[in-house]
Order: C-alpha cells, then structure tokens, then sequence
C-alpha cells in the first residue's frame, strides 16, 4: 500500500501543479458562472427589448397602409377600430373597383396590403394580398379579430346581452401543474450532466495517458517500476487523476451553485415553464457521483495501456484513437436515447457498460427509473471495470517498459501472453 500512495501523491501533486491544469480550472470556472448566469442575461434583454419596442411603437410612424374592400359590409362600423387595434398600420377602405390599380400600390411598398373580404355559407373570409410573404401585419392577427367582430354581430343580433358576448370571447387561462419530474427543467439537467460527466470522464481520463507517456519520455518510470509493481502504478495514477477530475468538478458545482444563488432569477422559464432542480435529490447526486466515478475508472484503465505503448507524449492521441471513438460512440448513443427516457433504447443504453455512464445519471434525473435497472447497470459496470483492469494491468506491465516504435494490438497480446504479474 506504501507503494500506491507513494505513485498517488507524486501524480496528484505533479498534475495539480502544471500550468495547463491551472489555467483550465480558472476557463472552466468563468464559463460555468457565464453559463449559469445566461438566464439572468436573458431576461434582463428581453426586459430592455420590450421596452425599447413598447417605446418605439409609441414614438414610431405608422409602417403602411392596409386598404380594405369589405363589398359585404362584414366589418360595419366597426372598420375604424382597426386603426386602434393595429396602430402601426392605417387602414384605408376603397371600393372592388379600385382593386387592380390598388394591388400596384402593394406590390411597390413593403407594408403596404390589401384586404379583401368576403363571405362563404355565411361565414366571413378574406383575401389578403402583399409584396411579399412575411410583409405588413400578420394575418392570423386580422384573422382572430374578424372573428371577434363577426361573433360580436351575431350574438348582437340574437339580442344576447353584452357582458355574456364579452365573456364568451375571452380566452379560457389555465396552469400545467406536474406531478412527476418537470419535463423541461429536468431535460436540460439531464443534457447538462450527461455532457459535463462526458467531458470530465474523457478528459482526466486522456490525463492518465498523457502522465504515463510523458513519464517514460523523462525514464521516471524505470525508477517507479524498481521500486513497485506496475499493476500498483497503474492504480495509483489512475485514481491521482480521479481525486484530481473530483477536486475540479466539486469546484465547478460549487461555483454553479453560487452563480445560481446570487443571479438566477426568479420565475424564470422555457417554452412557457419554469425551470426548477428539483429533480437534484440526495440519491441523484450519490448516482452521479457513482458514476463519474466508475465511468472514469473505465475508460482510464484502457487509457493507460494506451499511454504506455507510446514512447512519446506526441504519440499518445493516435494511440488513444480507438477509446476516444468508443467513448464518443457511446455518449452520443446514450445522449439521444434521452429523448425517450423509459424507452428500450435508453434502458440498453444505461445498461451497456460504456455508454451507463453517461444515460443512467441522466435518466435517473429525468424520469423514475427502477430499481433493477440501476442495480443491473452497476452490476455490469463493475464487472467490466474489473475485467478491463485484469487485461489492462497485464498489458500494462508489459508495455510499460517498451520504447521505440508503438506497439499495436497484436505485439501487445503476444508479449502480454509471456509475461507474468
């Protein structure tokens, strides 16, 4: 165990201390309070938008001139109110004769439309005519107040009194309260650690590699390997570069937290809902850590045979090609098994030991996930961490000493084959 603490201290310590590793934590940091301070700056440009519009909608000129042939004598009296209604726009009535020389005027201004109005089975209906699609005032706009104005009518005429018309013209409200885990807080949570714990694994994870090559380029390891057996280097960088990925994701949550306590605003929402955490409880953050952890284990066990076929740190990326596409292949398969949680693809992808990692934190913040399934996926997780690190260490060992050309699978199975732990 001397050993192992002793390779764990040198690696923490010789990490911690390098510029990169600096300078990454202070980015890191700043970008975690930006993101997190994004819906605060959100609304506070939403809040000037609108202000600057209401402002500029008081002080601005009408935009064009909509001309309207109502033949039918649909909106009445009540044409006029269109000029209260849409301010931005006059509106202008002229005669079916006038239509041809009428649409020339349009076709020359932007804003400037022309309505026509009809009726089909005693229902009103209008064409309306533009420069170009996207032009003048919206129709749907126009659309939803001739029908306010041709209802209005009706129920005038069947003698219905008007403050019955009024409430059978206003729009029903309602609220969405949920039961279960909000779909869009929980959705964005889920994105945010299932790439957050992606990163973290696939970076301290290539710092593994990148330790061991760069310490058999400076012959520390010759000196590391007469001291203790190579199965104890491996595990004591391994989890140096753990508790290091640890101490830097702690300090990003913690920023996080503080970012979000000092600035996020209240009763701030998506898509018309607010966003909340709760879907953070005691068990989901245990899990997540559980996961970052074994997920870590994972994949720095093959990272490490990789930085020990080098003899160079230049080497180690396309050393590391192979494990950067699987671990990639198995982000991007469990990402958007997301969008259905409960469903069959997202099970297998939380339950498949490379891409577990990054599905099932995410699905346990998302939806309710059972308990066999978690169960099922720590099962098959540990398993396989074993079964990569019994293969790992012994390829390890025979590669650790090796300089020269890199060695690729096969040398590496044969000398493996004749080499004993």
């Amino acid at each position: 165990m001397r050993g192992f603490f002793t390779v764990l201290n040198y690696t923490f310590k010789e990490n911690s201390r390098k510029k990169s590793f600096i300078i990454s934590t202070i980015i890191t940091l700043i970008l975690t309070a930006v993101i997190v301070s994004m819906p605060a700056i959100i609304k506070n440009f939403d809040n000037t938008s609108k202000n600057k519009t209401q402002q500029e909608s008081s002080n601005t000129k009408t935009k064009g001139v909509i001309f309207v042939v109502d033949s039918k004598g649909i909106l009445k009296e009540n044409l006029n109110k269109l000029n209260t209604v849409f301010s931005q726009y006059k509106f202008k009535p002229e005669t079916a004769n006038n239509i041809d020389s009428l649409k020339i005027k349009v076709k020359k201004e932007e804003n400037n439309a022309l309505l026509i109005l009809d009726e089909k089975n005693g229902v009103p209906t209008f064409n309306y005519i533009v420069k170009q699609s996207g032009n003048g005032l919206d129709p749907s706009a126009l659309s939803q107040y001739v029908k306010s104005n041709f209802v209005t009518n009706l129920l005038k005429e069947a003698k219905v009194p008007n403050n019955i018309t009024q409430m059978l013209q206003t729009d029903i409200s309602f609220n969405v309260s949920e039961l279960g885990k909000g779909k869009v807080g929980s959705s964005i949570s889920s994105m945010i650690v299932s790439i957050l714990l992606f990163f973290s694994i696939y970076y301290y994870g290539y710092g593994v590699a990148m330790s061991i090559a760069s310490e058999k380029t400076s012959r520390v390891m010759e000196l590391l390997v007469t001291s203790t057996k190579p199965s104890i280097i491996i595990l004591g960088k391994s989890v140096a570069m753990g508790l290091l990925g640890l101490v830097q994701v702690f300090m990003v949550v913690c920023t996080g937290l503080l970012t979000y306590k000092l600035t996020f605003p209240d009763n701030f929402s998506i898509g018309g809902q607010a966003l909340d955490f709760s879907s953070f409880t005691p068990f989901s953050i245990v899990m997540i850590i559980v996961y970052f952890i074994l997920g870590y284990f994972l994949y720095a066990m093959m990272n490490a045979v990789a930085g020990a076929t080098v003899s160079k740190a230049e080497d180690v990326n396309s050393a590391l090609m192979p494990i950067s596409f699987i671990s990639i292949a198995a982000f991007y398969f469990g990402n958007f098994s997301l969008a259905v949680p409960k469903g069959t693809v997202s099970i297998v992808s939380s339950i498949i030991p490379f891409s577990s990692p990054f599905s099932m934190p995410s699905r346990i913040l998302a939806t309710e996930v059972p308990i066999w399934q978690i169960t099922a996926s720590l099962i098959s997780l540990v398993i396989t961490i074993a079964f990569i690190a019994w293969i790992s260490i012994k390829i390890y060992s025979a590669a650790i000493l090796h300089y020269g050309k890199r060695l690729k699978l096969k040398d590496l199975m044969k000398i493996s084959s004749r080499t004993k732990n």
